[in-house]
């Protein structure tokens, strides 16, 4: 009876070190907010009252150091609207029940055998390089397979990624190559980078018409010359095959303060001519963003874009950020001059030579709990439109709140 026990637990303990051998990990990371957000365009009688809750889940799901996979899910309703209860948005009406589930992410990450090469394939956040603010190329989600290597101070990546491929009668493809190279040079660092766009039919992307290849080329680039000062530095150089190229400048110096970090900010981006040329063509150009009002630089739920992109337009801006005096309680207030770089003024979001506005941000951030954040986003702009569908805008104003847990 004795020997049977011992077999017995000597057998337990063997399958138990072989589960714990094949174990697989699940780690849960996320974010859920809720808030509100408040926009008014003078001249519009539809002012923008919403308010927005999202839930983002991400799901690690890793076997070993060398192989794991990745979900990022989204759930987001507006509320009082229901969009049929499908789609995102959705669901926020009496009854609350809706399909509002949206997939960011999901990609697989492995390292290839007795190698260093990183591989991650499927849906995935792709960015090119931007050391002021994101690419104003390409900074989202989208189906790709990277291939990464490092070599001492220097980091090699290559990618292909496929934003839009329709079938049917309309059948248009794009694919994207790139690759970009990271070099620490201590002091500095530099990466410059390549992208090429093959495009086969006529590709509607968001109202953005690709008919032909493209490319683009560029470097990003940041320094610290002397003690808490930071420079950084994104310049790219992009054409269509038959079209005027364009292309965008953007540079900030910063210095770290006791308690703040004031930086002076510029950029200068092309814009259209007569012709219709001369912007830079982009694949996703909202996280270009250089104010509340203007790209994805709101920090409130539903205002994004309101002057549009920083695409065909140049500015020059005074930040202060981290402003810190009570403890938990953060600030970021930003002055900043835009104006518009193209020949003819069309709307809020594309501007003229002659259309301006003076733009006033503040941000404050309150850590009310180790991972629960409340945040407060005023926006208001003087406009000066000289023409086009926005000539009668004088100015603009946003208010949001948000209540933001981190798990």
């Amino acid at each position: 009876m004795k020997r049977f026990i011992v077999l017995a637990l000597a057998a337990c303990m063997i399958l138990s070190a072989a589960a714990g051998a094949s174990a697989t990990e699940f780690k849960v990371s996320g974010s859920m907010w809720a808030g509100y957000d408040y926009v008014n365009i003078d001249s519009s009688s539809d002012d923008t009252n919403n308010f927005i809750q999202r839930m983002d889940t991400q799901v690690d799901i890793i076997a070993t150091e060398n192989l794991s996979a990745t979900t990022l899910f989204r759930i987001e309703q507006t509320w009082g609207q229901s969009g049929n209860n499908l789609g995102a948005g959705s669901g926020g009406a009496l009854g609350a029940d809706g399909v509002n589930v949206s997939t960011l992410r999901a990609y697989v990450d492995f390292l290839v055998p007795s190698t260093s090469l990183k591989v991650r394939a499927g849906i995935q956040g792709l960015g090119l390089p931007g050391a002021v603010t994101a690419s104003s190329v390409l900074d989202n989600d989208v189906a790709a397979i990277v291939l990464s290597q490092s070599f001492d101070s220097v980091e090699l990546t290559g990618f292909f990624a496929r934003p839009y491929d329709s079938t049917g009668s309309n059948s248009s493809t794009m694919d994207l190559f790139g690759g970009v190279v990271a070099a620490d040079l201590g002091v500095a660092t530099i990466s410059p980078y390549f992208m090429f766009a093959n495009v086969s039919g006529s590709v509607d992307a968001d109202g953005n018409i690709f008919n032909d290849d493209l490319y683009w080329a560029g470097i990003s680039a940041e320094a610290a010359p002397m003690a808490n000062l930071a420079l950084a530095f994104d310049g790219v150089y992009g054409k269509e095959n038959g079209k005027d190229a364009g292309f965008a400048l953007a540079g900030k110096a910063a210095y770290t303060t006791e308690f703040m970090v004031p930086a002076l900010v510029a950029w200068y981006a092309s814009g259209n001519d007569d012709d219709g040329e001369g912007r830079m063509r982009s694949i996703d150009d909202d996280d270009f963003s250089m104010t509340t009002l203007i790209g994805a630089g709101a920090m409130g739920p539903d205002s994004d874009n309101v002057f549009g992109s920083a695409l065909g337009k140049w500015g020059v801006g005074l930040q202060f950020e981290e402003i810190s005096f009570v403890e938990k309680l953060s600030h970021t207030v930003r002055v900043t001059y835009v104006r518009g770089t193209n020949d003819a003024s069309e709307d809020i979001t594309n501007w003229g030579d002659d259309d301006s506005a003076t733009e006033f941000d503040v941000s404050t951030i309150y850590s009310m709990y180790d991972d629960l954040d409340l945040l407060v986003d005023f926006a208001y702009a003087v406009t000066d439109f000289d023409s086009g569908a926005a000539a009668d805008v004088d100015n603009v104003f946003k208010a949001a709140a948000i209540v933001q847990y981190n798990f």
